[in-house]
Protein backbone atom coordinates (compact mmCIF):
# COMPACT_ATOMS: atom_id res chain seq x y z
CA UNK A 1 0.00 0.00 0.00
CA UNK A 2 2.89 2.38 0.73
CA UNK A 3 4.27 1.88 -2.80
CA UNK A 4 0.84 2.29 -4.33
CA UNK A 5 0.15 5.44 -2.31
CA UNK A 6 3.56 6.82 -3.32
CA UNK A 7 2.93 6.11 -7.02
CA UNK A 8 -0.51 7.62 -6.69
CA UNK A 9 1.02 10.75 -5.17
CA UNK A 10 3.54 11.01 -8.01
CA UNK A 11 0.82 10.48 -10.63
CA UNK A 12 -1.25 13.18 -8.98
CA UNK A 13 1.71 15.56 -9.07
CA UNK A 14 2.31 14.81 -12.75
CA UNK A 15 -1.33 15.48 -13.58
CA UNK A 16 -1.19 18.71 -11.59
CA UNK A 17 2.00 19.82 -13.34
CA UNK A 18 0.59 18.83 -16.72
CA UNK A 19 -2.50 20.96 -16.09
CA UNK A 20 -0.26 23.82 -14.90
CA UNK A 21 1.88 23.58 -18.04
CA UNK A 22 -1.21 23.54 -20.27
CA UNK A 23 -2.60 26.56 -18.38
CA UNK A 24 0.73 28.33 -18.82
CA UNK A 25 0.68 27.74 -22.57
CA UNK A 26 -2.97 28.77 -22.79
CA UNK A 27 -2.14 32.05 -21.01
CA UNK A 28 0.18 33.08 -23.83
CA UNK A 29 -1.28 35.86 -25.96
CA UNK A 30 -1.83 33.89 -29.18
CA UNK A 31 -2.29 37.11 -31.20
CA UNK A 32 1.10 38.46 -30.13
CA UNK A 33 3.69 36.93 -32.45
CA UNK A 34 6.71 38.05 -30.40
CA UNK A 35 5.25 36.56 -27.20
CA UNK A 36 4.50 33.24 -28.90
CA UNK A 37 8.04 33.10 -30.29
CA UNK A 38 9.52 33.93 -26.88
CA UNK A 39 7.57 31.09 -25.28
CA UNK A 40 8.73 28.69 -28.00
CA UNK A 41 12.30 29.48 -26.97
CA UNK A 42 11.48 28.66 -23.35
CA UNK A 43 9.96 25.21 -23.95
CA UNK A 44 13.18 23.49 -24.97
CA UNK A 45 15.12 25.15 -22.14
CA UNK A 46 12.59 23.82 -19.63
CA UNK A 47 13.06 20.24 -20.82
CA UNK A 48 16.84 20.52 -21.15
CA UNK A 49 17.33 21.88 -17.64
CA UNK A 50 14.93 19.47 -15.95
CA UNK A 51 16.45 16.77 -13.76
CA UNK A 52 13.86 14.30 -15.05
CA UNK A 53 11.09 14.55 -17.62
CA UNK A 54 7.87 12.94 -16.40
CA UNK A 55 5.54 11.85 -19.17
CA UNK A 56 1.85 11.50 -18.37
CA UNK A 57 -0.08 9.20 -20.73
CA UNK A 58 -3.35 9.35 -18.85
CA UNK A 59 -5.37 7.41 -16.27
CA UNK A 60 -5.67 3.64 -15.96
CA UNK A 61 -8.81 1.68 -16.79
CA UNK A 62 -11.06 -0.12 -14.33
CA UNK A 63 -9.51 -3.37 -15.58
CA UNK A 64 -6.02 -2.06 -14.62
CA UNK A 65 -4.66 -2.37 -18.14
CA UNK A 66 -1.85 0.04 -17.31
CA UNK A 67 -0.28 -2.49 -14.93
CA UNK A 68 -0.64 -5.33 -17.44
CA UNK A 69 0.88 -3.16 -20.18
CA UNK A 70 3.80 -1.93 -18.09
CA UNK A 71 4.53 -5.44 -16.81
CA UNK A 72 4.43 -6.65 -20.44
CA UNK A 73 6.87 -3.95 -21.54
CA UNK A 74 9.22 -4.96 -18.73
CA UNK A 75 9.06 -8.63 -19.74
CA UNK A 76 9.57 -7.96 -23.45
CA UNK A 77 12.32 -5.34 -23.01
CA UNK A 78 14.24 -7.62 -20.63
CA UNK A 79 13.92 -10.44 -23.18
CA UNK A 80 15.18 -8.23 -26.01
CA UNK A 81 18.11 -6.90 -24.00
CA UNK A 82 19.11 -10.41 -23.01
CA UNK A 83 18.92 -11.87 -26.52
CA UNK A 84 20.67 -8.86 -28.09
CA UNK A 85 23.36 -8.51 -25.45
CA UNK A 86 22.54 -4.96 -24.39
CA UNK A 87 21.10 -3.19 -21.35
CA UNK A 88 18.32 -0.66 -20.86
CA UNK A 89 20.88 1.91 -19.67
CA UNK A 90 22.69 1.56 -23.03
CA UNK A 91 19.58 2.43 -25.03
CA UNK A 92 19.53 6.15 -24.22
CA UNK A 93 22.98 6.58 -25.81
CA UNK A 94 22.06 4.59 -28.94
CA UNK A 95 21.65 6.80 -32.01
CA UNK A 96 18.61 4.98 -33.35
CA UNK A 97 17.10 2.23 -31.21
CA UNK A 98 14.78 0.94 -33.93
CA UNK A 99 17.33 0.80 -36.75
CA UNK A 100 20.47 -0.06 -34.71
CA UNK A 101 18.94 -2.45 -32.17
CA UNK A 102 15.72 -3.93 -33.56
CA UNK A 103 15.73 -3.80 -37.36
CA UNK A 104 19.44 -4.53 -37.69
CA UNK A 105 18.99 -7.74 -35.67
CA UNK A 106 15.54 -8.73 -36.97
CA UNK A 107 16.84 -12.03 -38.41
CA UNK A 108 17.92 -13.10 -34.92
CA UNK A 109 14.66 -12.14 -33.22
CA UNK A 110 11.61 -14.41 -33.07
CA UNK A 111 8.23 -12.91 -33.86
CA UNK A 112 6.62 -11.58 -30.66
CA UNK A 113 3.77 -14.13 -30.82
CA UNK A 114 6.31 -16.99 -31.05
CA UNK A 115 7.82 -16.16 -27.65
CA UNK A 116 6.93 -18.00 -24.45
CA UNK A 117 5.54 -14.84 -22.86
CA UNK A 118 2.95 -14.32 -25.64
CA UNK A 119 -0.68 -14.07 -24.47
CA UNK A 120 -3.77 -12.39 -25.89
CA UNK A 121 -4.07 -10.36 -22.70
CA UNK A 122 -0.54 -8.99 -23.24
CA UNK A 123 -1.27 -7.86 -26.77
CA UNK A 124 -4.61 -6.30 -25.84
CA UNK A 125 -3.00 -4.28 -23.04
CA UNK A 126 -0.16 -3.10 -25.29
CA UNK A 127 -2.57 -2.01 -28.02
CA UNK A 128 -4.39 0.02 -25.36
CA UNK A 129 -1.12 1.47 -24.02
CA UNK A 130 0.30 2.46 -27.40
CA UNK A 131 -3.02 3.97 -28.49
CA UNK A 132 -2.54 6.96 -26.14
CA UNK A 133 -2.76 10.14 -28.22
CA UNK A 134 0.36 11.45 -26.45
CA UNK A 135 2.58 9.51 -28.86
CA UNK A 136 1.28 11.42 -31.90
CA UNK A 137 1.70 14.99 -30.66
CA UNK A 138 4.40 16.96 -32.46
CA UNK A 139 5.45 18.72 -29.26
CA UNK A 140 6.75 15.46 -27.76
CA UNK A 141 9.61 15.45 -30.27
CA UNK A 142 11.32 18.19 -28.24
CA UNK A 143 10.21 16.66 -24.95
CA UNK A 144 11.74 13.25 -25.70
CA UNK A 145 14.92 14.52 -27.35
CA UNK A 146 15.89 17.33 -24.97
CA UNK A 147 16.60 15.12 -21.93
CA UNK A 148 17.84 11.54 -21.37
CA UNK A 149 16.05 11.04 -18.04
CA UNK A 150 12.45 10.27 -19.06
CA UNK A 151 9.86 8.29 -17.14
CA UNK A 152 6.47 7.37 -18.54
CA UNK A 153 3.54 7.41 -16.13
CA UNK A 154 0.18 5.83 -16.83
CA UNK A 155 -2.30 5.58 -14.00
CA UNK A 156 -0.29 4.40 -10.95
CA UNK A 157 2.38 2.74 -13.12
CA UNK A 158 5.68 4.10 -14.36
CA UNK A 159 8.41 2.82 -16.66
CA UNK A 160 11.50 4.13 -18.45
CA UNK A 161 10.90 5.71 -21.85
CA UNK A 162 13.72 3.65 -23.38
CA UNK A 163 11.82 0.43 -22.65
CA UNK A 164 8.64 1.86 -24.18
CA UNK A 165 10.58 2.85 -27.31
CA UNK A 166 12.39 -0.51 -27.65
CA UNK A 167 9.20 -2.58 -27.36
CA UNK A 168 7.35 -0.31 -29.81
CA UNK A 169 10.04 -0.99 -32.42
CA UNK A 170 9.82 -4.73 -31.81
CA UNK A 171 6.03 -4.72 -32.27
CA UNK A 172 6.32 -3.11 -35.73
CA UNK A 173 9.39 -5.09 -36.81
CA UNK A 174 7.31 -7.42 -38.99
CA UNK A 175 4.28 -6.06 -40.84
CA UNK A 176 2.48 -9.42 -40.85
CA UNK A 177 2.59 -9.63 -37.04
CA UNK A 178 1.61 -6.01 -36.38
CA UNK A 179 -1.30 -6.25 -38.78
CA UNK A 180 -2.54 -9.61 -37.52
CA UNK A 181 -2.47 -8.61 -33.85
CA UNK A 182 -3.92 -5.12 -34.32
CA UNK A 183 -0.87 -2.93 -33.75
CA UNK A 184 -1.46 -1.04 -36.99
CA UNK A 185 -4.30 0.66 -35.09
CA UNK A 186 -1.95 1.82 -32.32
CA UNK A 187 0.84 4.41 -32.34
CA UNK A 188 3.86 2.12 -32.03
CA UNK A 189 5.53 3.66 -35.07
CA UNK A 190 5.43 7.13 -33.48
CA UNK A 191 6.90 5.83 -30.22
CA UNK A 192 9.63 3.95 -32.10
CA UNK A 193 10.89 6.78 -34.32
CA UNK A 194 10.49 9.92 -32.19
CA UNK A 195 14.11 9.64 -30.96
CA UNK A 196 15.93 8.63 -34.15
CA UNK A 197 19.29 10.21 -34.91
CA UNK A 198 17.86 12.12 -37.85
CA UNK A 199 15.37 13.83 -35.57
CA UNK A 200 17.95 14.60 -32.90
CA UNK A 201 20.52 16.14 -35.25
CA UNK A 202 19.63 19.82 -35.87
CA UNK A 203 21.39 19.90 -39.25
CA UNK A 204 19.03 17.23 -40.58
CA UNK A 205 16.00 19.46 -40.19
CA UNK A 206 14.39 18.31 -43.47
CA UNK A 207 14.29 14.74 -42.18
CA UNK A 208 12.94 16.12 -38.93
CA UNK A 209 10.06 17.83 -40.73
CA UNK A 210 9.41 14.71 -42.79
CA UNK A 211 8.94 12.58 -39.68
CA UNK A 212 7.04 15.33 -37.88
CA UNK A 213 4.49 15.56 -40.70
CA UNK A 214 3.00 12.36 -39.31
CA UNK A 215 2.48 13.91 -35.87
CA UNK A 216 -0.44 16.14 -34.91
CA UNK A 217 -0.91 19.66 -33.54
CA UNK A 218 -3.74 22.12 -33.13
CA UNK A 219 -2.07 24.89 -35.16
CA UNK A 220 -0.78 23.35 -38.41
CA UNK A 221 2.12 25.81 -38.50
CA UNK A 222 3.47 24.19 -35.35
CA UNK A 223 4.50 21.12 -37.36
CA UNK A 224 7.42 23.40 -38.21
CA UNK A 225 7.53 25.91 -35.38
CA UNK A 226 7.31 23.30 -32.61
CA UNK A 227 10.65 21.98 -33.90
CA UNK A 228 12.34 25.34 -34.27
CA UNK A 229 14.41 24.83 -31.13
CA UNK A 230 15.82 21.59 -32.61
CA UNK A 231 16.66 22.93 -36.06
CA UNK A 232 19.90 24.50 -37.23
CA UNK A 233 20.04 26.15 -40.65
CA UNK A 234 23.31 28.04 -40.83
CA UNK A 235 22.38 30.13 -43.87
CA UNK A 236 18.59 29.98 -43.67
CA UNK A 237 17.79 30.43 -39.98
CA UNK A 238 15.95 33.72 -40.48
CA UNK A 239 13.57 32.09 -42.97
CA UNK A 240 12.60 29.42 -40.42
CA UNK A 241 11.98 31.83 -37.57
CA UNK A 242 8.40 31.50 -36.27
CA UNK A 243 5.96 34.07 -37.60
CA UNK A 244 2.34 33.30 -36.85
CA UNK A 245 1.14 36.09 -39.14
CA UNK A 246 1.96 33.82 -42.11
CA UNK A 247 -0.34 31.18 -43.60
CA UNK A 248 0.63 27.51 -43.55
CA UNK A 249 1.44 27.69 -47.29
CA UNK A 250 3.76 30.65 -46.71
CA UNK A 251 5.44 28.88 -43.80
CA UNK A 252 6.00 25.73 -45.90
CA UNK A 253 7.20 27.85 -48.83
CA UNK A 254 9.79 29.47 -46.57
CA UNK A 255 11.23 26.02 -45.81
CA UNK A 256 11.90 25.52 -49.53
CA UNK A 257 13.86 28.74 -49.76
CA UNK A 258 15.68 28.00 -46.49
CA UNK A 259 16.64 24.53 -47.76
CA UNK A 260 17.92 25.87 -51.09
CA UNK A 261 20.06 28.40 -49.22
CA UNK A 262 21.21 26.06 -46.46
CA UNK A 263 21.87 22.77 -48.26
CA UNK A 264 22.88 24.08 -51.72
CA UNK A 265 20.79 21.37 -53.44
CA UNK A 266 17.19 20.71 -54.44
CA UNK A 267 16.50 17.86 -51.99
CA UNK A 268 13.66 19.75 -50.34
CA UNK A 269 11.62 19.09 -53.51
CA UNK A 270 11.87 15.34 -52.86
CA UNK A 271 9.14 15.80 -50.27
CA UNK A 272 6.39 16.89 -52.66
CA UNK A 273 3.83 14.20 -53.46
CA UNK A 274 2.09 15.46 -56.59
CA UNK A 275 -0.94 16.76 -54.65
CA UNK A 276 0.23 20.18 -53.46
CA UNK A 277 -0.65 23.69 -54.57
CA UNK A 278 1.79 25.21 -55.42
CA UNK A 279 3.12 21.87 -56.64
CA UNK A 280 6.70 22.63 -55.51
CA UNK A 281 5.88 23.39 -51.85
CA UNK A 282 5.98 20.35 -49.52
CA UNK A 283 3.02 20.35 -47.13
CA UNK A 284 4.64 19.38 -43.87
CA UNK A 285 1.23 19.53 -42.17
CA UNK A 286 0.11 16.43 -44.09
CA UNK A 287 1.39 12.90 -43.37
CA UNK A 288 4.04 12.07 -45.94
CA UNK A 289 5.37 8.66 -44.98
CA UNK A 290 6.05 6.95 -48.30
CA UNK A 291 8.98 4.95 -49.56
CA UNK A 292 11.66 4.78 -52.20
CA UNK A 293 13.71 5.92 -50.71
CA UNK A 294 12.42 5.94 -47.18
CA UNK A 295 13.63 9.49 -46.46
CA UNK A 296 15.79 8.89 -43.40
CA UNK A 297 18.31 11.46 -44.59
CA UNK A 298 21.02 9.05 -45.71
CA UNK A 299 23.57 10.45 -48.14
CA UNK A 300 23.07 8.89 -51.58
CA UNK A 301 25.49 8.80 -54.53
CA UNK A 302 23.02 9.80 -57.26
CA UNK A 303 24.08 12.91 -59.18
CA UNK A 304 22.00 13.05 -62.40
CA UNK A 305 23.17 16.66 -62.91
CA UNK A 306 26.75 15.94 -61.93
CA UNK A 307 28.47 18.15 -59.35
CA UNK A 308 26.30 21.22 -59.87
CA UNK A 309 24.60 23.75 -57.62
CA UNK A 310 20.95 24.75 -57.96
CA UNK A 311 20.07 27.92 -59.83
CA UNK A 312 16.67 29.12 -58.68
CA UNK A 313 14.35 32.03 -58.08
CA UNK A 314 11.06 32.26 -56.17
CA UNK A 315 8.30 34.69 -57.16
CA UNK A 316 6.40 34.97 -53.88
CA UNK A 317 3.59 37.03 -55.39
CA UNK A 318 2.76 34.38 -58.01
CA UNK A 319 4.12 31.39 -56.07
CA UNK A 320 6.28 30.34 -59.04
CA UNK A 321 9.62 28.57 -58.68
CA UNK A 322 12.10 29.06 -61.53
CA UNK A 323 14.62 26.22 -61.63
CA UNK A 324 17.47 25.63 -64.07
CA UNK A 325 18.02 22.15 -65.46
CA UNK A 326 17.58 20.00 -68.56
CA UNK A 327 15.07 17.61 -70.11
CA UNK A 328 15.88 13.91 -70.26
CA UNK A 329 12.93 12.50 -72.19
CA UNK A 330 9.13 12.55 -72.38
CA UNK A 331 7.28 9.54 -70.95
CA UNK A 332 5.74 7.21 -73.54
CA UNK A 333 4.28 4.40 -71.41
CA UNK A 334 3.19 4.51 -67.76
CA UNK A 335 1.60 2.06 -65.33
CA UNK A 336 0.51 2.91 -61.79
CA UNK A 337 1.11 0.58 -58.85
CA UNK A 338 0.74 0.61 -55.09
CA UNK A 339 3.96 -0.05 -53.14
CA UNK A 340 2.07 -1.79 -50.37
CA UNK A 341 1.56 -4.68 -52.80
CA UNK A 342 5.26 -5.44 -52.39
CA UNK A 343 5.04 -6.25 -48.71
CA UNK A 344 5.85 -9.85 -47.89
CA UNK A 345 2.44 -10.47 -46.34
CA UNK A 346 0.93 -10.36 -49.84
CA UNK A 347 2.59 -13.66 -50.79
CA UNK A 348 1.36 -15.43 -47.65
CA UNK A 349 -2.29 -15.80 -48.69
CA UNK A 350 -4.13 -17.06 -51.76
CA UNK A 351 -5.96 -13.74 -52.05
CA UNK A 352 -2.71 -11.79 -51.86
CA UNK A 353 -0.99 -13.95 -54.48
CA UNK A 354 -4.01 -13.60 -56.78
CA UNK A 355 -3.86 -9.80 -56.47
CA UNK A 356 -0.10 -9.79 -57.03
CA UNK A 357 -0.41 -11.92 -60.14
CA UNK A 358 -2.89 -9.49 -61.71
CA UNK A 359 -0.84 -6.42 -60.75
CA UNK A 360 2.42 -7.81 -62.07
CA UNK A 361 0.89 -9.09 -65.29
CA UNK A 362 -0.17 -5.52 -66.03
CA UNK A 363 3.19 -4.03 -65.04
CA UNK A 364 5.15 -6.57 -67.08
CA UNK A 365 3.03 -5.77 -70.14
CA UNK A 366 4.30 -2.20 -69.80
CA UNK A 367 7.88 -3.41 -69.40
CA UNK A 368 7.34 -5.43 -72.58
CA UNK A 369 6.55 -2.17 -74.41
CA UNK A 370 10.21 -1.23 -74.16
CA UNK A 371 11.79 -4.69 -74.39
CA UNK A 372 11.36 -8.06 -76.08
CA UNK A 373 10.23 -11.15 -74.19
CA UNK A 374 11.48 -13.13 -72.49
CA UNK A 375 13.30 -10.21 -70.92
CA UNK A 376 17.03 -9.81 -71.31
CA UNK A 377 19.32 -9.46 -68.30
CA UNK A 378 19.72 -5.75 -69.00
CA UNK A 379 15.95 -5.19 -69.10
CA UNK A 380 15.46 -7.10 -65.84
CA UNK A 381 18.28 -5.13 -64.21
CA UNK A 382 16.74 -1.83 -65.35
CA UNK A 383 13.29 -2.81 -64.05
CA UNK A 384 14.61 -4.21 -60.75
CA UNK A 385 16.77 -1.18 -60.07
CA UNK A 386 13.96 1.22 -60.96
CA UNK A 387 11.38 -0.45 -58.69
CA UNK A 388 13.97 -0.50 -55.88
CA UNK A 389 15.10 3.08 -56.62
CA UNK A 390 18.63 1.66 -56.61
CA UNK A 391 18.37 0.76 -52.92
CA UNK A 392 18.33 -2.41 -50.86
CA UNK A 393 15.84 -3.23 -48.11
CA UNK A 394 17.77 -1.02 -45.66
CA UNK A 395 17.70 1.99 -48.03
CA UNK A 396 21.38 1.69 -48.92
CA UNK A 397 22.67 1.84 -52.52
CA UNK A 398 22.80 -1.73 -53.83
CA UNK A 399 24.58 -3.65 -56.56
CA UNK A 400 22.37 -3.97 -59.65
CA UNK A 401 22.99 -7.70 -60.02
CA UNK A 402 21.83 -8.30 -56.44
CA UNK A 403 18.69 -6.23 -56.98
CA UNK A 404 18.00 -8.15 -60.18
CA UNK A 405 18.39 -11.54 -58.48
CA UNK A 406 16.07 -10.48 -55.66
CA UNK A 407 13.57 -9.17 -58.22
CA UNK A 408 13.56 -12.42 -60.20
CA UNK A 409 13.20 -14.42 -56.96
CA UNK A 410 10.30 -12.16 -55.98
CA UNK A 411 8.58 -12.69 -59.33
CA UNK A 412 8.99 -16.43 -58.84
CA UNK A 413 6.89 -16.08 -55.67
CA UNK A 414 4.41 -13.56 -57.06
CA UNK A 415 3.65 -14.95 -60.53
CA UNK A 416 2.13 -18.21 -61.59
CA UNK A 417 4.48 -20.62 -63.33
CA UNK A 418 3.01 -19.94 -66.77
CA UNK A 419 3.42 -16.16 -66.48
CA UNK A 420 6.87 -16.47 -64.95
CA UNK A 421 8.09 -18.71 -67.77
CA UNK A 422 6.68 -16.26 -70.34
CA UNK A 423 8.78 -13.33 -69.16
CA UNK A 424 11.88 -14.89 -67.55
CA UNK A 425 14.43 -16.69 -69.78
CA UNK A 426 14.35 -20.47 -69.39
CA UNK A 427 18.08 -20.53 -68.67
CA UNK A 428 17.38 -18.56 -65.50
CA UNK A 429 15.55 -21.38 -63.76
CA UNK A 430 18.23 -21.45 -61.04
CA UNK A 431 18.59 -17.69 -60.76
CA UNK A 432 15.96 -17.23 -57.99
CA UNK A 433 17.96 -19.54 -55.73
CA UNK A 434 20.70 -16.89 -55.67
CA UNK A 435 18.30 -14.10 -54.72
CA UNK A 436 16.02 -13.25 -51.80
CA UNK A 437 12.52 -12.49 -52.98
CA UNK A 438 11.53 -11.38 -49.50
CA UNK A 439 14.13 -8.61 -49.58
CA UNK A 440 12.70 -7.01 -52.75
CA UNK A 441 11.63 -3.48 -51.87
CA UNK A 442 9.92 -4.50 -48.67
CA UNK A 443 8.00 -1.65 -46.95
CA UNK A 444 8.99 -1.51 -43.30
CA UNK A 445 5.70 -0.30 -41.91
CA UNK A 446 2.12 -1.13 -42.78
CA UNK A 447 0.99 2.34 -43.81
CA UNK A 448 -1.21 3.38 -46.69
CA UNK A 449 1.13 4.33 -49.49
CA UNK A 450 0.19 6.68 -52.34
CA UNK A 451 0.14 5.31 -55.86
CA UNK A 452 3.49 5.26 -57.61
CA UNK A 453 4.18 4.60 -61.28
CA UNK A 454 6.52 2.67 -63.52
CA UNK A 455 7.27 4.33 -66.85
CA UNK A 456 9.25 4.00 -70.06
CA UNK A 457 10.40 7.11 -71.92
CA UNK A 458 10.44 7.62 -75.67
CA UNK A 459 14.14 6.80 -75.57
CA UNK A 460 13.33 3.48 -73.79
CA UNK A 461 14.66 4.54 -70.41
CA UNK A 462 12.93 2.74 -67.53
CA UNK A 463 12.09 4.47 -64.28
CA UNK A 464 9.73 4.80 -61.34
CA UNK A 465 8.12 7.90 -59.87
CA UNK A 466 6.70 8.29 -56.36
CA UNK A 467 3.40 9.52 -57.81
CA UNK A 468 1.29 8.68 -60.85
CA UNK A 469 2.52 9.73 -64.28
CA UNK A 470 1.11 9.65 -67.80
CA UNK A 471 2.36 9.83 -71.39
CA UNK A 472 3.51 13.35 -72.17
CA UNK A 473 4.97 14.01 -68.71
CA UNK A 474 8.62 15.05 -68.87
CA UNK A 475 11.56 13.49 -67.04
CA UNK A 476 13.75 16.44 -66.11
CA UNK A 477 16.88 17.03 -64.05
CA UNK A 478 17.39 20.16 -61.96
CA UNK A 479 20.91 21.42 -61.34
CA UNK A 480 22.03 20.43 -57.86
CA UNK A 481 19.61 17.50 -57.68
CA UNK A 482 19.90 14.02 -56.17
CA UNK A 483 17.01 12.62 -58.23
CA UNK A 484 15.36 13.65 -61.49
CA UNK A 485 11.80 14.99 -61.34
CA UNK A 486 8.75 14.23 -63.42
CA UNK A 487 7.23 17.53 -64.58
CA UNK A 488 3.80 17.85 -66.17
CA UNK A 489 3.40 20.61 -68.80
CA UNK A 490 0.75 23.13 -67.73
CA UNK A 491 0.51 25.82 -70.38
CA UNK A 492 3.72 27.84 -70.24
CA UNK A 493 4.55 26.35 -66.83
CA UNK A 494 5.06 22.95 -65.22
CA UNK A 495 3.69 21.06 -62.23
CA UNK A 496 5.92 18.71 -60.23
CA UNK A 497 4.53 15.18 -60.04
CA UNK A 498 7.35 13.94 -57.83
CA UNK A 499 10.88 12.64 -57.97
CA UNK A 500 11.91 9.53 -59.88
CA UNK A 501 14.65 6.97 -60.29
CA UNK A 502 15.59 6.50 -63.94
CA UNK A 503 17.98 3.70 -64.81
CA UNK A 504 20.98 4.89 -66.80
CA UNK A 505 21.05 8.59 -65.87
CA UNK A 506 21.64 8.62 -62.12
CA UNK A 507 25.39 9.28 -62.34
CA UNK A 508 25.24 12.23 -64.71
CA UNK A 509 25.27 10.28 -67.96
CA UNK A 510 23.20 13.06 -69.62
CA UNK A 511 24.67 15.97 -67.69
CA UNK A 512 25.59 17.94 -70.80
CA UNK A 513 22.11 18.19 -72.27
CA UNK A 514 20.99 21.71 -73.15
CA UNK A 515 20.01 23.67 -70.03
CA UNK A 516 16.77 25.58 -69.68
CA UNK A 517 14.67 27.25 -66.99
CA UNK A 518 11.58 25.43 -65.74
CA UNK A 519 8.87 27.71 -64.35
CA UNK A 520 6.97 25.59 -61.84
CA UNK A 521 3.74 26.56 -60.18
Amino acid sequence: MIGQDFCGSISSQIKTFSKFFQTLLASVNQSDNSERVEQLNQIRKIYQNAKTVLIWLGPDTREHQAKVAVDSILIISNFLCRILGTTVSDLSSTDDVYQDIVFKNREHLPLPNECEFSTDTMWESLIWFYSRSYFTRVWIIQEINANKERWVHCGHQRIEWDRVELVAGYLIMETAFSKRFGFTRAYCWWAAIVRTERIRQPKYWLSMLYFASNFSCTDTRDVIYALWGLMTASDGTKLLEPDYSKSIVEVCRDTVEAAFVDFKNTNVLLYVTGNESPSWVPRWDRPMLFRNPFRSGKALPWRPAGETKPIWNIDKDLNILSLSGFVIDPIKFAESYDESFFRNAMTESDEGRSTLKQVWQQILKTVKSGSQIPFSASALAAAATSFSFGLDEESNPADESRLMRNFVAYLKNALGEETYDKYIPSGWSEEPSYGDGYAFDKPVWNFKYPESSFFITEGRLMGCCISTTKPGDMVCVALGSTYPFVLRPDGDHFLIRGYAYVHGIMHGEQRYSQEQVFKIR
